[in-house]
C-alpha cells in the first residue's frame, strides 16, 4: 500500500512539475486552468486544489510569483526600458496591473525597485523565484474517509471570489446578519462550499459561498442574499476538530490522501458542514465536517 501511495505521490508532482514547466514556457501569454491542467495530464476542476496541496500556493499564485520575478529582472537588466513595455511583454494586461501586483506584493512602485541597487534588486529577485516551502501544520483530522451521499440541498448564501482562505472569513461576517431574516426553524446546516469556475481565469475562478442549507425551498429571501440546490451525490466525508484555521490545511492534506489512495472525484464543488457554535464551543473542540465529491 505505501508503495502505490508513493507511485501515485510520484505521478502527481510530475503533473505538477510538467504544469510548471509549461507555465515558465507560455508566461508571456494569457493561461487559464483549463489549459495548464491539460498540458498536465489531469482533470482541471480540482487540478488548482491538488497543486496547491503539493507546493503551498495555488496555480494562480505561482504564475503571479514567477512572472512578477521574471518582470523584475527585465527592469533590473534594461534600466532605460519603460514600465509599460516590460509588463506587456511579460504578460500583464496594462502597465496599471503591474504595478498594483507589485505593490500588492512587494509594497513597491517599479521605480522604487529600481533605485534599491543591485543588492536589493537581486534579494528581491531570489525571493520570488524560490519555491514556496510547505508549512507542517498539524491537523487534527481523522485518518481515513467515510463515504456518504447527501442529498438535494436548498442552499441560501452569499459568495465572494479570491483565494478560499483569503476570503472565507470576511465572508461569514457578511452572511451572520442575514440569519436574523431568516426563519431558524429552517435551517438545517452551516455550510462553506468552495469551487472553480472554468469560465474564469486567475484567481476570479476561484469560487467561495458561505451560507445555510434549509429545510423546504424558500418562497422569499432576504434582499442579497442567492439561492441555489446542492445536487445529491456522494462525498469522502472527513471530521476535523480544532480551529477554522486549518480547514485549508486539512483540505491541503485531505486532496493529497485521496489523490495518492486514486480516489476518483465528481466535478463538484467541495463543501464544509460546522458543527458547532464558535460562540458557545471552544476553539479547540470545534468540529467541522470536510465533504470532497467522489465517484
Amino acid at each position: 500500500m505505501a508503495g502505490k501511495r508513493a507511485h501515485q505521490s510520484h505521478f502527481h508532482r510530475s503533473q505538477i512539475g510538467r504544469a510548471q514547466r509549461y507555465i515558465r514556457l507560455h508566461l508571456t501569454e494569457p493561461l487559464s486552468l483549463p489549459q495548464i491542467a491539460r498540458e498536465a495530464g489531469a482533470s482541471s476542476y480540482h487540478f488548482a486544489r491538488l497543486f496547491q496541496a503539493y507546493l503551498g500556493e495555488t496555480p494562480f499564485e505561482f504564475i503571479r510569483r514567477i512572472r512578477l520575478a521574471t518582470a523584475l529582472r527585465l527592469l533590473q537588466e534594461d534600466p532605460d526600458a519603460s514600465v509599460t513595455e516590460v509588463a506587456l511583454s511579460i504578460g500583464y494586461e496594462t502597465a496599471a496591473a503591474f504595478n498594483k501586483t507589485m505593490r500588492k506584493t512587494l509594497d513597491l512602485t517599479p521605480s522604487a525597485f529600481r533605485s534599491l541597487g543591485k543588492d536589493g534588486q537581486n534579494t528581491l529577485i531570489y525571493a520570488l523565484s524560490q519555491q514556496r516551502t510547505l508549512k507542517e501544520v498539524n491537523v487534527n483530522l481523522t485518518p481515513d474517509f467515510e463515504t456518504v451521499t447527501r442529498p438535494v440541498t436548498h442552499y441560501v448564501f452569499l459568495e465572494k471570489r479570491g483565494p478560499f482562505a483569503e476570503v472565507a472569513p470576511p465572508l461569514w461576517s457578511e452572511f451572520m446578519p442575514f440569519l436574523q431574516r431568516i426563519d431558524h426553524r429552517q435551517i438545517r446546516e452551516y455550510l462553506g462550499v468552495s469551487g472553480i469556475d472554468k469560465s474564469r481565469s486567475g484567481e476570479d475562478a476561484m469560487i467561495y459561498e458561505a451560507g445555510a442549507a434549509l429545510a423546504d425551498k424558500p418562497a422569499d429571501l432576504p434582499a442579497g442574499l442567492r439561492q441555489r440546490s446542492i445536487k445529491s451525490g456522494k462525498y469522502a466525508r472527513y471530521l476535523l476538530t480544532g480551529p477554522y484555521t486549518q480547514i485549508w490545511p486539512a483540505f491541503d492534506l485531505i486532496f493529497k490522501t485521496l489523490a495518492e489512495t486514486k480516489v476518483e472525484l465528481r466535478p463538484e464543488f467541495c463543501i464544509e458542514n460546522y458543527l458547532n457554535d464558535p460562540s458557545q464551543t471552544p476553539e479547540a473542540q470545534l468540529k467541522t465536517e470536510l465533504l470532497v465529491p467522489i465517484m
